[in-house]
């Protein structure tokens, strides 16, 4: 019989693309209460449903729930926090309440690279030494609604992997998120550009999700980054978008928003000690596929 997972935030840039991938080996379900997305993925099921009305109501035994689920987006962070915060933590606790009652049941936990935020070590490993600068900044509604539940599964009986994704673009990417807003920018010239100076690592969602179906039963209670360590600067990334659209922009620089790091580039040596053929796409070729 194949075993069952569960996807949660099928619909979304990730959960998408995982539930194509474990599709070939898994009996996937995927659940999306469609908050942003409205797409139906490459699953056996898909339910468009609440998550912890589903959960609560659950008589399914799960091998493995992936849960991708969140409020996620930068507009989101600064718009809608407490939103976000409630919808974010009650998603969580659903579905970590669901493995405490299902003891064979492994939660493969989407986290992200906001919880290090403002750390000063470059590339960033997976450090547990958090700061949070002015608690009262909305921007980081998501990263607290993550260290909540990073913090709440490291300190239960719970079968886990957190998995701290490091900018994850694709395709699918929804307005809110870099590589989507720089393509509209283009469309619409608006040669506007927020904290040129400032960088990211990013990594295409298939590599990412390549990672994940790669290590997710390898290893257990512990954190692993997934992204690529191939750092630019916001300007190059830019300018390497506008090339692919046959465009030179001379930008117009804009200053950072409020609570936005300076630097964002993860250390991926656990993980390719996990799984040694890991080898993401550079960001030019990446983004060619866009």
């Amino acid at each position: 019989m194949e075993r069952k997972v569960l996807v949660t935030g099928a619909s979304g840039l990730i959960g998408r693309e995982l539930c194509k991938q474990l599709s070939k080996n898994f009996h996937v379900v995927g659940i999306d209460n469609e908050f942003r997305y409205s797409y139906r993925p490459n699953s056996q099921e898909f339910v468009k449903e609440n998550l912890q009305s589903f959960l609560d109501a659950c008589q399914e035994e799960f091998a493995y729930i992936f849960h991708m689920g969140a409020i996620n987006g930068t507009k989101y962070f600064y718009d809608i926090p407490n939103k976000l915060i409630e919808n974010n933590i009650s998603a969580d606790m659903s579905v970590f309440k669901y493995a405490e009652r299902n003891k064979k049941c492994k939660i493969i936990y989407a986290s992200s690279s906001e919880v290090i935020a403002d750390t000063n070590i470059f590339p960033t490993p997976e450090i547990n030494n958090i700061a949070i600068h002015d608690i009262t900044n909305p921007r980081w509604s998501y990263r607290l609604s993550k260290i909540v539940s990073e913090n709440y599964l490291t300190n239960s009986n719970i079968n886990y992997i957190i998995l701290r994704f490091f900018n994850i673009f694709g395709p699918a990417s929804a307005s809110g998120h870099f590589i989507r807003d720089i393509l509209e920018k283009i469309d619409n010239e608006d040669f506007t550009l927020i904290a040129p100076d400032e960088t990211r690592s990013f990594c295409r969602v298939e590599d990412a999700v390549d990672a994940v179906v790669n290590i997710f039963d390898k290893v257990d209670n512990t954190t692993v980054n997934i992204g690529s360590d191939e750092e630019l600067t916001i300007k190059e990334a830019a300018n390497i978008i506008a090339a692919s659209k046959g465009l030179t922009v001379d930008w117009k620089r804009l200053p950072p928003n409020y609570g936005s790091v300076s630097r964002r580039c993860p250390d991926i040596a656990k993980l390719k000690n996990i799984y040694p053929q890991y080898s993401p796409k550079k960001f030019k070729d990446a983004i060619q596929d866009l």
